[in-house]
């Protein structure tokens, strides 16, 4: 097939959708059909993309049977939807968090294994340039610590967002991007431990609006994160790892900043990973390699797996496993 030639669609084009469609026309790559339940919004979008619309995603798959399948919608709205596109041969890039509960990521990681597709996760900080000179940099260094943030003030008027059973809260819907940046760094997280409060501000979210979680990691590491959808912060995005003699943060400004054995590290990078991300997928689907993706849609699972487990905690009190 003439690379060129891809037939790329969408399952949902609201939110975050605007930066793939933007990142995909940099690419020169057309997007041939939309689907979302919003007949008027799709309408709207296919019109400018000069693409076909749909308002049921089985019908879009079966009519046109496309290569690729961007899977952009809430968390609480995931039933098969992943599920159906890999089945039907598509590569699927899904956007963060994968679903709101495990059976149905675990259903989904499951038909993609099945299918062989080429599968993608949109956390994008993994294909940020200070991502990638953080991994060089501590290449055969063992880690000890990871310490992250996620600090904002959320606008009360999001249609979904700050309602927990379509959203699963701060933790999985928003600070998942620092979970997973700190398991691409430390491993998998064995345990966790978190605590929250609710009702700091009115109209915001009826979930926890500040909490914090600690975890364990298989390799015997230790971690913290701290979200908040309440207050505005310098660095609301940020992410620090610590070992012997090593301490690195990483921040949403691009910025990478530290010292490894006394040397200091000063370094700003320029591409945040939005663009590149979905410029890496589309690569990955043309030369067939799945070796290309840095988030896999099995290893985003167990992000969500680590999130899921922190909202048991704030319910329990108690050291919450994380499930396989």
């Amino acid at each position: 097939m003439n690379q060129q030639n891809l037939k790329i669609t969408f399952i949902g084009v609201g939110g975050i959708t605007g930066s793939y469609r933007q990142s995909l026309k940099q690419l020169e790559r057309p997007i041939a059909a939309v689907c979302d339940i919003n007949a008027e919004r799709v309408a709207a979008i296919a019109t400018e993309e000069n693409a076909a619309a749909y308002t049921e995603h089985s019908e879009m798959l079966q009519k046109e049977k496309p290569d690729v399948v961007f899977i952009c919608i809430p968390p609480g709205a995931h039933t098969t939807q992943v599920a159906d596109a890999a089945a039907s041969g598509a590569a699927v890039f899904v956007a963060k968090p994968v679903a709101q509960d495990l059976e149905t990521a675990q259903y989904a990681r499951d038909a993609i294994a099945a299918a062989g597709v080429i599968n993608q996760v949109g956390y994008m900080a993994r294909y940020s340039d200070i991502t990638a000179k953080a991994k060089a940099l501590v290449e055969g260094q063992k880690l000890t610590m990871g310490i992250g943030r996620f600090l904002t003030r959320m606008g009360a008027n999001h249609p979904w967002w700050g309602k927990y059973d379509v959203s699963r809260g701060q933790m999985v819907e928003q600070t998942t991007h620092v979970f997973d940046l700190i398991r691409y760094f430390l491993g998998d997280v064995v345990s966790v431990h978190a605590y929250g409060i609710k009702g700091v501000s009115e109209g915001i979210a009826d979930f926890e609006e500040c909490t914090v979680c600690n975890m364990q990691f298989e390799s015997g590491a230790v971690g913290s994160i701290t979200s908040t959808c309440v207050a505005r912060a310098h660095d609301n995005f940020a992410t620090e790892l610590v070992g012997d003699d090593l301490y690195l943060k990483l921040t949403h400004d691009l910025g990478l900043r530290g010292q490894i054995s006394g040397e200091a590290i000063d370094y700003t990078g320029t591409e945040a990973g939005y663009f590149r991300q979905v410029e890496q997928f589309i690569n990955a689907v043309d030369a067939n390699d799945q070796r290309l993706v840095l988030s896999p849609y099995a290893d985003a699972a167990k992000s969500l797996a680590v999130t899921l487990a922190a909202n048991r905690s704030l319910e329990t009190g108690q050291v919450e496993q994380v499930a396989e």
